[in-house]
């Protein structure tokens, strides 16, 4: 909240740099981040390193922090990870707020919290309950931190044990149990949540651009920022390093630094094709979202019919589900049917069919993996506009998809970025769907590139080419970004405060 309120109120130096490097957690798959942690926390890490060279601890005897702490660990990276969701949903719902209802509050005599308590803050509930839904049930059905941990607690592993271990409780009653915990809680918590969203008229007037920041308000941000940033970054420090080190263990920094195992994963078969494959197939699930989320969430917010809840609830259930499980599914799905099909002469072996060709399944998978995403965004959107706008459209003549090009779209249009961004980076990053679905190098994704030099090819160089990798990776991605981050703030910002 701290964050997204210097966003949107305050103009300092620095701001868009420090805006765009918030979303740094984004840009790293988490079994990735995993090597980077054990760099951090192992016995032989950094962390005590650094404190064997103060003489607080005794370096034969070193703590190891990443397996003794795992519950806290787990909880951590997930905040570390998870942040930019919350963060790109609250500006968005901040910066879509009319001004001249904060400036009548001013004007009759409100002070700065009761502004925030009675105006403020009830205005973006549906951007902060998109954000801590959203939050709320990818921790609860995350599968890769706690694998990483080696935490076993938590409903999600044991789904994924369930699978090869004889003997134990059957899958489909834990995915069962688990998208009725979901379906429970996330209608629980928009009852409680969910109605305090109002509705705003068409602004006549431009936002602001926020007030200038003094010195000290410009310090004061910097510290804030920072500090978030330095936490959120330091796995990818530790990856980065690990790419360039050389035998690295019991010291504070790499004592050698090599550019071989960059080399070596760029001019590795795998690199460029999984990095041209998961733009594809990325680009392609973010512009099937879009389509599909705007949709519903017209149904959901501009409708009123009979299961219209359940229709709002069945839409999240793709986040109760861990990915392993859906890709399995699909998996068991289309492969046992497509066979039979393709014998019978009734079907191609060209799609929908993951031993040959798994293009059209992985683009659907990630599609229904991050559909919530944008549909949440599109979702807080609309029910921050009025359907004035779109009414007075109908009447006069435009038919409904006309309505929803011109009128609907560009109104939400800077929610739909931000869904698009998470659909997007989230599907770059997607590991359990690539891992299972890509069974052919020709369409490996970059994860699945990533893990099989990590699993398979390079462990004589203790995953410095894995994690070299994942550098160019991150690289990547951080383009990505930063791009959307420049298009948001040159050609959105009308549309963030108009």
């Amino acid at each position: 909240m701290p964050l997204a309120l210097a966003n949107v109120r305050l103009k300092f130096a620095g701001k868009g740099l420090l805006s765009a490097m918030l979303l740094v957690p984004m840009i790293l798959p988490p079994f990735v981040g995993a090597i980077g942690m054990r760099q951090l926390l192992g016995p032989q890490g950094v962390l005590n390193a650094a404190l064997a060279a103060l003489g607080l601890v005794d370096p034969a005897a070193a703590t190891d922090w990443f397996m003794e702490h795992r519950f806290l660990g787990v909880v951590v990276l997930q905040t570390l990870h998870l942040y930019p969701i919350m963060y790109l949903n609250l500006v968005a719902a901040l910066a879509n707020i009319d001004p001249s209802l904060e400036d009548a509050a001013r004007n009759l005599g409100a002070s700065r919290t009761t502004l925030f308590r009675r105006v403020t803050f009830p205005l973006m509930v549906p951007g902060y309950f998109a954000g801590a839904i959203l939050v709320f049930l990818w921790s609860m059905t995350d599968l890769g931190t706690p694998l990483m941990f080696e935490f076993r607690d938590v409903i999600a592993v044991q789904i994924f044990n369930s699978i090869y271990e004889a003997g134990a409780p059957d899958p489909n009653a834990l995915v069962l149990l688990l998208l009725a915990m979901v379906a429970v809680i996330y209608y629980g918590a928009k009852l409680i949540l969910g109605r305090g969203g109002h509705e705003m008229m068409a602004r006549s007037v431009q936002a602001p651009a926020g007030r200038r920041a003094g010195a000290a308000a410009t310090f004061a941000c910097w510290m804030l920022f920072g500090a978030v940033i330095l936490a959120a970054a330091m796995p990818h420090l530790m990856v980065i390093l690990t790419s360039f080190s050389d035998q690295w263990s019991g010291t504070v920094l790499p004592p050698i630094l090599t550019t071989a195992h960059h080399r070596e994963a760029l001019s590795h078969d795998l690199t460029l094709p999984s990095i041209r494959n998961s733009f594809f197939y990325s680009l392609a699930a973010t512009g099937l979202c879009a389509v599909v989320a705007i949709w519903v969430a017209q149904l959901l917010v501009r409708r009123r019919f009979l299961g219209r809840h359940l229709l709002d609830a069945m839409v999240m259930l793709p986040l109760a589900i861990p990915g392993l499980v859906l890709a399995f599914g699909y998996l068991n799905c289309y492969y046992g049917i497509g066979k039979h099909l393709v014998d019978w002469g009734l079907w191609s072996r060209n799609y929908l069919y993951p031993e040959a060709n798994p293009i059209l399944l992985l683009i659907v998978a990630y599609a229904v993996r991050r559909l919530p995403y944008m549909v949440r965004s599109a979702v807080a959107g609309l029910q921050q506009t009025s359907r004035t706008l779109e009414e007075a459209s109908l009447n006069v003549g435009a038919s409904p998809l006309r309505t929803l090009l011109r009128i609907t779209v560009p109104l939400v249009a800077a929610n739909l970025i931000a869904g698009g961004i998470l659909v997007f980076t989230f599907s770059m990053l997607e590991v359990s769907d690539s891992l299972v679905l890509a069974k052919t190098r020709e369409f490996y994704p970059l994860t699945k590139a990533i893990w099989q030099m990590f699993t398979d090819e390079f462990r004589t160089f203790q995953y410095a080419v894995s994690s070299a990798l994942g550098v160019w990776a991150m690289v990547l991605l951080a383009v990505s970004l930063l791009v959307s981050s420049r298009l948001l703030g040159r050609k959105m910002g009308a549309i963030f405060r108009a």
